[in-house]
């Protein structure tokens, strides 16, 4: 294994998207554990929808435990690391985490956060069929808040505050990505 492993965590249209792309720009390979679940959202027959995203999300933690969209992608990861740094786009578990670890024992975790007005109206023009309504939105709020997203932003060896302009969040992704050696 050659890469490291940057895991990105936040909650809903805090910016991961935007950091995911200056990651892929400085040459690391990005994995979204967002696909993961919505690969499974498709591969039941179900329509990409707030509701299904969710449901399907919930069913597959409880089914095959809370760690099963990380555990899908480590074979994933491991063949990446092979060539490039990776990030992990979107972790919102603990237990994601430790699974994890067991088998990448040296995790950074960067956390991006923004106002929940802010990400509410940023989602509403993104398009994807996850993101719904401002109803949706306080439904997938408290879903991903409970799964422990805020224990895995506060064991981030960085922070990026989401509360300008698209370039600046590129610019700030830049320096913190720089600063934490990727």
């Amino acid at each position: 294994m050659t890469g490291r492993v940057l895991v990105l965590c936040g909650p809903p249209g805090s910016g991961k998207g935007v950091i995911s792309k200056r990651a892929v720009a400085r040459g690391m390979v990005v994995l979204s554990l967002g696909d993961v679940v919505r690969s499974e959202v498709a591969a039941r027959g179900l329509e990409e929808s707030p509701e299904n995203v969710g449901k399907t999300a919930l069913s597959m933690r409880e089914k095959q435990g809370e760690d099963i969209v990380v555990v899908r992608l480590l074979d994933t990861i491991e063949e990446a690391l092979e060539e490039a740094d990776v990030l992990i786009d979107g972790m919102r578990q603990p237990e994601e985490m430790e699974s994890l670890k067991q088998h990448i024992p040296n995790v950074t975790v960067l956390a991006v956060s923004a106002s929940e007005d802010s990400r509410s109206g940023w989602l509403s023009s993104r398009g994807r069929g996850e993101d719904g309504d401002i109803g949706d939105f306080s439904d997938r709020e408290r879903r991903e808040w409970a799964w422990g997203l805020d224990v895995l932003m506060a064991q981030a060896d960085a922070v990026i505050v989401n509360d300008g302009s698209l370039e600046q969040l590129s610019a700030r992704s830049d320096e913190v990505l720089e600063s934490l050696g990727f």
